[in-house]
């Protein structure tokens, strides 16, 4: 069943077009509407799959309108319903799978909806796609999962539970929504792949590795493909893959995403030379994961990176970048080339943070402290990913 919505200032025109698409059993009429405004509130709450839309109204144009709502959500078929022929290509380039010329006929509409039937299948699985996405999503925020229950619910949404996978996530938390969904359709066509949208980037789960040993190292080979892929969907973007510790509980589920999310962030961050990075690989990153949400390491934060923050709100000043690139890089003079500014400048940065900390960033016990509060920084402070 397509359910749709109707838009239209004219309210006769709206009544006509109501009564020719009650004569389809395979169209629901979830609203009609003049007021736009209206029409997406339901459209962004509802579970709509069609958009039948007037272009020339007094207050909105229709294909600005097309154009939002398909930032919301492109898998939402458009057909524009119109009594000028003028905005045909602009139709065509936002997609819209029809243009009907008023008035509508009913033999003009059977062609209409001729095709929207053979998109249905794509459509249902669309809907399928998004059921898997929010079971994957609740449970990534679950701190316990029945296992039993969890098998149950994803063999009915087409998930294999029951077969061992290695799980990735990967960043970018830009580029567009359309772009990530290209990409995940993409990835979940190659054979023994599944992706999804998480809050903050995509999860990955990988069922092509049948066997414990060298899991590593078919990780690491796989996930270069999968970036691979994914630099073609975002080629203005930098691409992180982040890999989580073979597990094949699935109680583990959410702490692998966990791992391979904070992986991929701190991969972003502090290793600028490669794309896929292992948490395995993380040097004491499997220490902090530990500790992430604990009380105290709120505290080390605020005496630490809280007050370099702190100091360039107040001061207007770049500090904290300055003590992130010293850290990323292996000379004060590698700093300078990067931030593009003198040497000395670096210099009485350098003497500037540790003034403010009370900290030798040339020191053993200065840095570790600093790193690992940077890195939990960093971890608490995970973007989420944009709609647009």
């Amino acid at each position: 069943m397509l359910r749709a919505v109707l838009v239209d200032d004219e309210r006769p025109a709206l009544k006509a077009l109501e009564h020719l698409l009650s004569q389809y059993p395979n169209v629901e009429i979830a609203g009609s509407f003049t007021d736009i405004e209206k029409a997406l509130k339901l459209i962004k709450n509802g579970n709509i799959h069609l958009l039948f839309l007037d272009i020339d109204m007094p207050k909105q144009n229709g294909i600005e309108i097309a154009k939002k709502i398909h930032r919301q959500n492109s898998n939402i078929e458009i057909v524009f319903v119109t009594a000028y022929q003028q905005f045909a290509l602009d139709a065509f380039e936002v997609k819209a799978i029809d243009y009907v010329m008023k008035p509508v006929s009913k033999k003009r509409l059977d062609s209409t909806i001729e095709r929207l039937a053979r998109n249905s299948q794509a459509i249902n699985c669309l809907a399928v796609g998004q059921s898997q996405t929010d079971f994957l999503n609740q449970l990534l925020a679950k701190t316990n999962i029945d296992p039993e229950a969890a098998f149950l619910q994803a063999a009915e949404l087409g998930i294999n539970f029951a077969k061992p996978f290695s799980m990735y996530f990967l960043l970018p938390a830009g580029g567009n929504k359309q772009a990530r969904t290209s990409f995940i359709s993409k990835l979940i066509s190659e054979p023994g792949f599944m992706a999804w949208e998480t809050p903050h980037g995509i999860g990955i789960l990988d069922y092509t590795i049948t066997t414990p040993n060298n899991t590593k190292e078919l990780e690491l080979a796989n996930a270069k493909n999968i970036k691979a892929i994914a630099a073609g969907y975002f080629p203005e973007t930098k691409v992180i893959l982040g890999i989580a510790e073979y597990n094949p509980n699935l109680e583990s589920f959410a702490d692998r995403y966990v791992q391979a999310r904070n992986t991929a962030v701190i991969a972003a961050r502090m290793v600028a030379h490669s794309a896929v990075y292992h948490f395995l690989d993380s040097c004491f990153l499997p220490v902090l994961d530990q500790y992430i949400n604990n009380h105290n390491c709120d505290a080390l934060i605020d005496r630490t990176i809280g007050k370099i923050l702190e100091y360039d709100r107040l001061n207007s000043t770049d500090l904290f970048p300055t003590m992130e690139q010293i850290f990323f890089n292996n000379s004060l003079q590698e700093v300078a080339n990067t931030l593009f500014v003198h040497y000395k400048t670096i210099t009485f940065r350098k003497q500037s943070i540790e003034k403010v900390l009370g900290i030798s960033l040339n020191s053993f016990s200065g840095r570790t402290m600093l790193g690992v509060a940077l890195t939990i920084y960093y971890l608490k402070n995970i973007p989420a990913l944009s709609c647009d």
